[in-house]
């Protein structure tokens, strides 16, 4: 049986470090430090224990998603995978051994959506502003990955004048001559690599049938 050495009082705020017997100790939030009835010097068995760290980790990742919603907008699955990280290195950290935590990850990110903090559309326009160094279709991909699905017409109207820029920029950086653009099998290979990074076929040939007419 474990008893409860000390409540020191975190830097934190609201938080205290409870040290227990066996020199391990857990950060638990002041209020459910007080609705536990908890106390210096507590004899705890091992099912109040469990429950102390359950109570500790559903804390401390709480307040983990909040500082990376804080950090930038995050959608469901993004932020489920971050916690998931998270919670894997917490239970390590602390040596709680055969924890599951699938049900705290699930009632965090119910709580953030209820709350409106989880916002797809806030993610999605965050999402392509950092990504505008790629093309729309990879934008797209990369989305659907994230469990965020949007109007690709919509996407397309609104980075149409990015993606012409960023076959523009891939020439100039790769020093393309425009005269080598009459070959035929050297063409075909400019377009088939542009088209590997995910833009448009049309958007391809018009900028390499504009490129290829300099001098």
């Amino acid at each position: 049986m474990l008893q409860i050495l000390k409540a020191k009082t975190s830097r934190i705020n609201n938080r205290i470090n409870l040290v227990f017997s066996d020199n391990s100790y857990l950060p638990l939030f002041i209020d459910d430090y007080l609705k536990l009835s908890l106390n210096k010097g507590q004899d705890i068995d091992q099912e109040t224990y469990n429950l102390i760290a359950q109570k500790s980790l559903m804390y401390l990742a709480r307040e983990y998603a909040l500082r990376q919603i804080a950090i930038s907008p995050k959608s469901k699955k993004n932020l489920s995978q971050k916690l998931n990280i998270f919670l894997i290195r917490t239970v390590k950290k602390f040596n709680l051994k055969d924890f599951s935590f699938k049900n705290i990850i699930e009632e965090i990110i119910g709580d953030l959506e209820s709350r409106k903090l989880l916002n797809s559309d806030d993610f999605a326009d965050y999402f392509i502003k950092k990504n505008s160094h790629k093309s729309s279709r990879q934008i797209l991909n990369l989305l659907s990955q994230q469990g965020i699905k949007i109007n690709p017409n919509q996407l397309k109207e609104n980075m149409l004048n990015n993606d012409l820029d960023l076959i523009k920029k891939y020439l100039n950086k790769k020093k393309i001559n425009p005269e080598d653009l009459s070959d035929f099998k050297y063409r075909q290979k400019i377009i088939a690599r542009l088209y590997q990074q995910g833009f448009d076929l049309n958007d391809i040939r018009k900028i390499i049938d504009a490129y290829s007419k300099l001098k």
